[in-house]
């Protein structure tokens, strides 16, 4: 794989940015970010650039004052790049290269030496929590793009910390959808499933307030599907102490199906049954969930599935032991 890097331009001068083999680069004026922009018309935390399994890079604006460009048009939602794009910053010109875009991480683990790159893939039982934005095509017809990527930009960028208080392991940014990974440990997965829960409740409750918050002309929903079983982890580390995780599996498709299936099933939230079985094993879900029969895509039959609410999760949150 050909190592991807950028050149910036801009009224400091020009310099090469390689973004070596980890799996999210913050961009902006902040010193804290992995390519620093040292300019006033820069956001200090301005966007974000995130490689996906098959290598390909995406470039997601969040919520910048000024907006982010590729090759002149402004990002709204997460947009996959190609070898030469031209990202537009403020009055940052940044290239972007690419020799290679597909990348396939080995299937066994590789050992840490000193400051190298490790790269692994392993089977963990883990959750995944998918959550999307409800009818988000329908908002895109009725408010400004600039707007749009300011509402979007900073449902990512509130969204990610709320999910990381919480214990997620990581964090993706697809589309108009967030997914976020727990890899649960031995002996404490119940509680585990609590913060999960909660950070859903965290997430729907910031969410709940861009309506108003941007005056938009309809409110700012989501939808939420979440899954338990086993997947396959991709620890990708640019460093000795860079660590940045992925998912994999059957059990990452069906969370996004859960999700979808929401809409038909006439709820906010769905729950796989693992899911489910775990929170019943140390807190009582059945008055807030109820049992729904569900139809996924690529499965032949009905999966069963519990369904709830916003307003229910929220009292079920209020009822669960303390973490």
């Amino acid at each position: 794989m050909g190592s991807a890097y950028l050149v910036i331009t801009n009224p400091n001068g020009e310099k090469k940015v390689t973004l070596g083999e980890g799996y999210m680069w913050k961009v902006g004026r902040h010193e804290e970010n992995d390519v620093v922009i040292p300019s006033d018309i820069v956001s200090r935390q301005h966007a974000m650039l995130q490689r996906a399994e098959d290598g390909t890079y995406y470039l997601i604006d969040m919520g910048s004052r000024n907006g982010s460009f590729v090759n002149g048009s402004r990002v709204s939602v997460p947009v996959s790049l190609n070898n030469g794009d031209q990202i537009s910053l403020g009055d940052s010109l940044l290239s972007f290269h690419c020799e290679a875009t597909a990348f396939s991480a080995p299937a066994t683990s590789q050992k840490l030496s000193g400051n190298q790159t490790v790269a692994y893939l392993q089977s963990n039982k883990t959750t995944v929590l998918v959550v999307d934005v409800r009818n988000f095509t329908v908002l895109t017809q009725h408010i400004d793009q600039n707007l749009l990527c300011q509402v979007i930009g900073t449902w990512f960028r509130e969204g990610g910390p709320i999910l990381a208080a919480q214990g997620s392991w990581a964090q993706k940014y697809i589309g108009d959808a967030i997914m976020s990974v727990w890899v649960h440990k031995p002996g404490n997965q119940q509680r585990e499933m609590g913060k999960i829960i909660r950070a859903l409740v965290e997430l729907e409750r910031m969410t709940a307030t861009l309506g108003g918050r941007f005056a938009l002309p309809q409110p700012f929903r989501i939808g939420a599907g979440i899954n338990t079983g086993l997947a396959t982890i991709g620890n990708a580390a640019g460093s000795g102490s860079l660590t940045d995780y992925t998912a994999l599996g059957d059990t990452v498709n069906t969370a996004f199906r859960l999700e979808s299936a929401t809409k038909e099933a006439g709820v906010d939230v769905l729950l796989g049954e693992e899911t489910y079985d775990w929170l019943a094993q140390f807190s009582k879900p059945a008055p807030f969930f109820a049992r729904k029969s569900v139809h996924l895509k690529g499965y032949e039959q009905p999966v069963a599935a519990w369904g709830a609410s916003f307003a229910e999760v929220e009292k079920f949150v209020a009822e669960l032991p303390a973490s």
